[in-house]
């Protein structure tokens, strides 16, 4: 009996709260897809956080600075309400801010959740941020090293063929004249998609072509568009669903099952598009290489989307893709018996779970 007692205060003592600071890019956000706006998120965040006895402290990176005084750091952030940031008055020169949020390495988890692309919807400026609070012993969920890899399609490809995962086929278009190479590298076979291998968002910017000319016109255009945006041709594979696994920290946390949008105008899967989630129970297989592919992008809280192999039991799956800021929405609404934001939050109050940012990239 005292020993079960002595266990039950060392797990006591072990359960502590902490402030969760969350920074979002309002600019960021599609308004014309279901639930991906600023309100569903902030909603969802601070019902779970609640839940959970964390407080949470949501942040817009546009106008947030970092300050220190009498040795204790402060966030300063714009007001940041369910619509989005608070803009200055220009015309008044006011400029309204909220109350300064001071964090500390052992009581704050930093959640840089908007941070975006390079290039696209982000601003070094804000990766130097996190990159110092990393430098200062925080812990950033994910990480910047996390966040690197699995911005880039194209690199996300690489590392899983390098941890014995399978892809989709997968190969980089160099310049507009490239197209009937990179074809031609591919199989040769119509149709096939094209995306870019940075800046999608919920599917956006992902499209299946028919045909070489319409290929070479669509690449033209890209370019036209953007000089140096980065092309990546995938082969085409059929499917009728994909799954989105939730990983932290080495195990499962939940998994959907996401069909196919039936529309002759659509091939994606993505539910905030509109696509239809169920649970699915995951074979041994998927559970491996979900959990092999959160380890190659060195990442602790990922989502990770496979292509299901027509054996389940005894081939590999796909892995389409994995998500450094995972979207929490769809599967809460599955998932009836248990809240994977509230387990999510639950977890890191358990200091032994506070074990850095593992931003090793060797």
């Amino acid at each position: 009996m005292a020993q079960s007692f002595s266990k039950f205060i060392t797990e006591e003592v072990k359960e502590q709260s902490y402030k969760l600071v969350v920074f979002n890019n309002a600019s960021e956000q599609i308004r014309d897809v279901k639930d991906t706006g600023l309100s569903e998120l902030t909603k969802l965040i601070k019902k779970s956080a609640k839940a959970v006895d964390v407080e949470v402290y949501l942040v817009d990176f546009l106008g947030c600075y970092v300050s220190y005084k009498n040795g204790k750091t402060y966030i300063n952030s714009l007001p940041l309400g369910e619509d989005g940031v608070k803009l200055p008055d220009i015309k008044g020169n006011e400029i309204e801010y909220q109350d300064p949020i001071e964090i500390h390495p052992e009581t704050t988890i930093i959640m840089p959740r908007g941070l975006g692309t390079l290039g696209m919807t982000s601003s070094r400026y804000w990766v130097d941020i996190i990159r110092r609070f990393e430098l200062e012993g925080y812990i950033t969920i994910p990480n910047l090293h996390c966040w690197d890899m699995c911005s880039s399609k194209y690199m996300t490809d690489i590392l899983m063929n390098q941890h014995g995962l399978k892809t989709p086929k997968t190969v980089a278009i160099t310049h507009s004249e490239d197209t009937e190479r990179a074809v031609k590298e591919l199989g040769g076979k119509f149709p096939i998609i094209m995306k870019s291998s940075i800046g999608t968002q919920t599917g956006v910017g992902v499209v299946i072509v028919e045909s070489l000319r319409s290929l070479n016109a669509m690449v033209q255009m890209m370019l036209l568009w953007e000089q140096h945006i980065p092309l990546i041709l995938q082969e085409y594979v059929k499917i009728d669903y994909d799954i989105r696994v939730v990983v932290l920290d080495g195990n499962i946390l939940g998994a959907m099952k996401r069909n196919v949008i039936v529309s002759d105008s659509d091939f994606r899967s993505n539910v905030s598009l509109g696509g239809e989630a169920e649970t699915i129970e995951l074979t041994e297989l998927e559970i491996r290489d979900s959990l092999t592919a959160a380890s190659a992008v060195k990442g602790r809280l990922v989502g990770v989307d496979l292509i299901p192999s027509k054996d389940r039991e005894k081939e590999q799956p796909l892995v389409l893709e994995v998500n450094s800021m995972p979207g929490f929405g769809g599967i809460e609404k599955i998932t009836k018996d248990k809240s994977i934001t509230q387990e999510i939050f639950r977890h890191f109050k358990n200091r032994d779970n506070w074990k850095g940012n593992d931003d090793d990239t060797t």
